[in-house]
């Protein structure tokens, strides 16, 4: 079956379900401060793309967060709302692959991810957008507290025509934790020869080649790393009018941040090193680790979502367990790691702002922001709606294929 066929029976079957009396007094109740409904596992698409059509025909204009067990099932759902929904708008936050506390950066990639959707909501918050918008997450992503004030420190975009400073640039590519290279092969690293810099932005698929005339950025085309060579000009490649860097690390060094470092350098002498090249500006890989001492502040995930935003939690009963194990996990690193770390310092250090919070906190601090969970057990105690869904069956070895079921049902 192809795309579109499997788009077209997708959208069907939310329509199906959307013409229900369960569904109706979830329609009723969009607004409440916390709504629970009863679907199982396999049905966490529908009911996902049936809240956003909901909420959109509502006049609801702000994102819908919609917070997974893990990584992979947010990646899944990703997928399958792309069908469903065409016209909607899909920001993926991923997590960090590293604890919050250990020495190692999270990767360009995923930095450039989290910061283009934190940005993005914070636009959100002033502008709301015409058009459904759904932001999907894992728990460990939610949970982890991130940089506040990220918003200020805005994308780097360059257009064709307009004139750079060269030497500049490369200062402001260097402040955004690019790193120079003599030649480019993965996300996060510049280099610069003559009027040309090359350039793989965290977020781009591609690596991108920009050619000066002088201080005027005359060309931008895409080039494979493997060989260096820019790409054909086509309907894959096209010519670009604009490149768009954002940040290759959370922590961003500004004069705050660097001040504390210097501070700091001679309190723990196991990390003057690390203190040391912050201080001078310059990103050290595992910085991100010293984000609660050096940082402005730490926020919740749920400072950067617009006050009038939904918050959708599948599976929550997993979804707690899931944070009970994070939350474990980081103490024990935490104070393994560090005990021995700060070995010899004149003063304690404190980075238990930076670990992840229960999904109890992460719930408290919505504050008034409608909160839906969908459950796949029945919970006496709770005011569920049950949309009165079933699991597909397994087809394989028989005749009868998904379409063919779903319209029995109908």
């Amino acid at each position: 079956m192809d795309s579109k066929a499997n788009s077209k029976d997708l959208s069907r079957l939310v329509a199906l379900v959307a013409d229900s009396y369960p569904v109706a007094s979830l329609e009723s109740k969009l607004k409440k401060p916390q709504v629970d409904i009863l679907a199982p596992q396999g049905a966490h698409p529908v009911v996902t793309a049936l809240i956003a059509s909901l909420r959109q025909e509502k006049k609801l204009d702000s994102p819908l967060l919609v917070v997974c067990t893990t990584g992979r099932e947010a990646e899944e759902l990703a997928q399958t709302l792309s069908s469903m929904l065409p016209e909607v708008e899909l920001l993926e936050f991923p997590s960090w692959e590293t604890l919050p506390h250990e020495r190692l950066s999270p990767s360009p990639e995923t930095v450039g991810k989290r910061v283009r959707v934190l940005q993005r909501l914070t636009e959100l918050r002033v502008k709301p957008a015409k058009h459904p918008v759904v932001a999907l997450a894992s728990v460990r992503a939610v949970l982890q507290p991130v940089i506040a004030g990220l918003a200020n420190h805005p994308a780097l975009t360059l257009e064709v025509g307009k004139n750079y400073f060269m030497p500049e640039l490369n200062l402001k590519l260097v402040e955004v934790a690019y790193e120079r290279v003599d030649m480019v092969t993965k996300r996060g690293e510049f280099a610069a020869r003559g009027g040309i810099i090359d350039v793989f932005p965290t977020t781009a698929e591609h690596a991108v080649r920009l050619e000066f005339f002088g201080d005027e950025l005359e060309e931008i085309r895409e080039f494979s790393v493997t060989d260096q060579r820019s790409l054909p000009l086509g309907d894959e490649h096209p010519a670009l009018k604009a490149v768009t860097l954002f940040p290759a690390r959370e922590l961003i060094i500004t004069p705050n941040v660097a001040s504390r470092a210097r501070e700091m350098q001679h309190e723990f002498p196991n990390l003057s090193t690390m203190l040391a090249k912050i201080s001078e500006g310059m990103p050290v890989d595992g910085m991100e680790s010293l984000a609660p001492v050096l940082a402005d502040a730490l926020v919740p995930f749920a400072e950067y979502l617009p006050t009038d935003a939904s918050v959708l939690i599948l599976s929550p009963e997993k979804a707690a367990a899931r944070a009970q194990s994070l939350t474990e996990t980081n103490e024990e690193f935490l104070h393994a790691a560090w005990d021995a770390a700060i070995e010899g310092a004149t003063a304690p250090i404190d980075l238990s702002a930076g670990g992840f919070k229960e999904l109890a906190e992460f719930e408290r601090d919505l504050g008034s922001r409608s909160l839906f969970r969908v459950s796949t057990f029945e919970n006496p105690e709770l005011e569920q709606i049950n949309l009165e869904l079933l699991e597909i069956p397994v087809f394989a070895g028989t005749d009868t294929t998904i379409t063919t079921w779903m319209e029995d049902q109908s």
